[in-house]
C-alpha cells in the first residue's frame, strides 16, 4: 500500500443546491436529515426511486448556505437531471461543480467522507499536490471497508437494506422522503430482505463473478474481491459465521464494518 496521503484514481461527481428553498427541497427528497448539518460537515444519504429501491449512493455536504450532493465519477449530470425534475415552484438553483473535486485517502483539509477503517477526505477546488494511487490498492481498501460500488455490488434493483448502508444513510425520524414507505416497512420488520451484501474471507484467491455455494446450493455471486476478501450479495439463508464455497474453495461469511461499526 502507498505510504502517506494519496489521491483516489477517480474524481467524484458534485452537484450544488443553492437558493432560499435548497434545504427544504433536498430534505423532502433524500433519505438523510440535513436540517442540522453545519457548514463543513458531511453525512451519507440515498436518493431512492419512488418505489424505494436505490438510485444513488450519496454524501451530503454543506458549504455556507449551499448544499452539495456527492456521487460516483461520471454520474453528476445524471443526478442533477434527476433532481431537477422535482424543482417546481421553488427557489433552488442546481449546478455541477466546475472547479474539480478529489478524494484524498487519508486526513486532509476538506470534508470527511471516510469509510469504516479508511480515512478519506473530499477536496473541492484546486487539485491537492499528492500522488495518485493505483486502482488496485484503492479497490482493496473499498472491499475491506465493505463499501458497495454502484453498478458492481449494488444497482437500481437493490433494496436499501441489502446494501448495509441504511444505518448511516437513513434518518427514520425526519418524516417523509422519496421512497420512504418501502424503507420504513422493511426496517419495522427487522431489515429482513431476500439478500444481504456481506464479506467473504478465504485463504484462497477470490475473483469477481465466481459462484458462492452452501451445501451444494448457489447462494450468491462474488461482485468485488481482493487479497482473500470479497463482497457478495448472499441469500438470507446464509448467516454471518457460515462456511461456504467459492469456486470450490472454503470461505467464511463475515458482516460488513458498516453494520458492526454503525
Amino acid at each position: 500500500m502507498s505510504e502517506g496521503n494519496w489521491l483516489a484514481p477517480a474524481q467524484p461527481g458534485v452537484v450544488w443546491f443553492s437558493g432560499g428553498d435548497a434545504l427544504r427541497f433536498l430534505n423532502d427528497i433524500i433519505s438523510q436529515e440535513i436540517g442540522d448539518l453545519s457548514p463543513g460537515d458531511s453525512r451519507r444519504s440515498f436518493l431512492l426511486e419512488p418505489q424505494g429501491k436505490l438510485r444513488f449512493l450519496l454524501w451530503v455536504i454543506r458549504d455556507g448556505d449551499r448544499y452539495g450532493l456527492i456521487t460516483e465519477d461520471g454520474r453528476g449530470g445524471e443526478l442533477a437531471s434527476a433532481l431537477g425534475r422535482y424543482r417546481i415552484r421553488v427557489d433552488v438553483e442546481i449546478t455541477e461543480e466546475e472547479g474539480g473535486a478529489w478524494i484524498v485517502v487519508g486526513e486532509w483539509d476538506g470534508y470527511d467522507v471516510s469509510w469504516p477503517g479508511v480515512a478519506r477526505t473530499l477536496v473541492i477546488g484546486g487539485r491537492p499536490d499528492l500522488p495518485e494511487g493505483l486502482e488496485e490498492e484503492y479497490e482493496q481498501l473499498r472491499v475491506s471497508a465493505g463499501e458497495p460500488k454502484w453498478g458492481v455490488d449494488v444497482d437500481e434493483s437493490t433494496i436499501p437494506h441489502e446494501s448495509g448502508l441504511v444505518p448511516a444513510s437513513v434518518d427514520f425520524t425526519k418524516g417523509c422522503f422519496l421512497g420512504q414507505e418501502l424503507v420504513a416497512r422493511i426496517d419495522s420488520r427487522g431489515g429482513n430482505t431476500p439478500r444481504h451484501l456481506l464479506h467473504l474471507r478465504s485463504g484462497h484467491a477470490i475473483s469477481p463473478g465466481e459462484v458462492v455455494t452452501a451445501d451444494g446450493e448457489e447462494v450468491g455471486v462474488v461482485s468485488s474481491a481482493g487479497d482473500g476478501l470479497a463482497l457478495a450479495m448472499l441469500k438470507r439463508s446464509v448467516s454471518v459465521g457460515d462456511s461456504v464455497e467459492v469456486a470450490g474453495e472454503h470461505a467464511v461469511v463475515e458482516d460488513l464494518p458498516s453494520k458492526t461499526q454503525a
